[in-house]
């Protein structure tokens, strides 16, 4: 058969001899129960006119959607990317759409793209975002709360770090990771520590800063305050504070970046000043993103199960029994190359 253009609800409702509104429910899912035969005429009509049901009319009619809305803070990262691959793996295995969308960092897009996000209707919705001191996300959670949808959110294991309004917390171990990494490096020997600390308004880099700092006091190690640096929470901005600090001549024993991304940054402006990463100068990150397994030297960092963070989220949303915590786990390799 040709396939039909413009088949509309009224043509359905028609070939099956039933009312649209009849019709409407047996398509939708509405709560109110349709006979068995009617849906039966109903769904054979609808395979025949190769009619297709409207998202917005089984929203109406269900009171959600399909959809679960992942909200990640940049899609680009690779850290965003894992959480996003194991989000997309749980809403295929529940029979649901998910739909991504970045805030790019930015505090006022995040609450843009919250409101946004209400009219989808979603079923479910997970944040991980890189959520600032400065957020203005809570009339978008409240107004998604009062839509029906459930609401998950990543947090860090601060001890104020776990209210974001309606959302349950998945708390992330980015504090207790990064003080696990200083108590480890100062084991390997490691001496004069720099930290490039991200942007400090950014939750998630002061909670690694922060951890790493009371890591090393914990040693007999606390670092100076211009031992800590901020900048973007990018690799550019780990290249560009690594620059300047060599620049001045300043050559620390041990750099500590919040982030994997940061610290390849660092690594590159190590090694374009005639340095060798590893040997002249230790670098460690956080994350343990897959993307950079390729990296030379092999980065030292916590690593974080993210493809299983996002599946989580995703399921716990969802009303499922899932981890509601994840620790990270302290990986060193040849960046941080023990020292006499």
């Amino acid at each position: 058969m040709a396939e039909r253009v413009g088949v509309r609800l009224e043509d359905v409702a028609r070939a099956a001899g039933v009312s649209v509104a009849t019709a409407s429910r047996a398509l939708n899912g509405s709560a109110r129960r349709v006979r068995p035969e009617h849906a039966e005429r109903v769904a054979a009509a609808a395979r025949e006119l190769r009619y297709f049901p409207n998202a917005q009319a089984q929203a109406m009619a269900r009171g959600t959607t399909t959809v679960v809305s992942l909200v990640v803070g940049d899609i680009t990262d690779p850290y965003f990317a894992e959480i996003a691959s194991g989000a997309m793996r749980a809403a295929d295995q529940a029979g649901l759409v998910l739909v991504i969308t970045s805030t790019s960092g930015d505090p006022e897009r995040e609450a843009t793209v919250l409101q946004s996000t209400v009219g989808l209707r979603p079923r479910a919705v997970v944040l991980a975002v890189s959520r600032r001191t400065t957020s203005s996300a809570e009339p978008g959670i409240r107004a998604l709360h009062e839509g029906g949808a459930s609401i998950v959110a990543l947090v860090s294991d601060d001890p104020d770090g776990h209210a974001i309004g309606a959302a349950s917390p998945l708390v992330i171990g980015n504090r207790a990771g990064a003080a696990a990494l200083a108590d480890a490096l100062v084991g390997q020997g490691h001496r004069d520590f720099l930290v490039l600390a991200g942007e400090p308004d950014v939750v998630t880099a002061r909670a690694r800063t922060a951890g790493f700092v009371e890591g090393l006091t914990r040693r007999g190690r606390t670092p100076s305050d211009d031992s800590i640096i901020a900048g973007p929470f990018t690799r550019d901005g780990g290249y560009d504070a690594m620059t300047r600090l060599l620049a001045s001549g300043r050559r620390p024993g041990c750099v500590f970046a919040v982030n994997d991304v940061t610290a390849v940054g660092a690594l590159a402006a190590i090694r374009d000043h005639g340095l060798e990463p590893g040997q002249d100068i230790a670098v460690a990150g956080f994350d343990d993103v897959r993307m950079l397994a390729d990296v030379t030297p092999s980065l030292s960092t916590v690593h974080l199960p993210l493809d299983t963070i996002g599946e989580a989220a995703v399921q716990t949303a969802l009303g499922e029994d899932a981890v509601s915590t994840f620790a990270g786990t302290v990986v060193l390799r040849a960046s941080t190359r023990p020292r006499q």
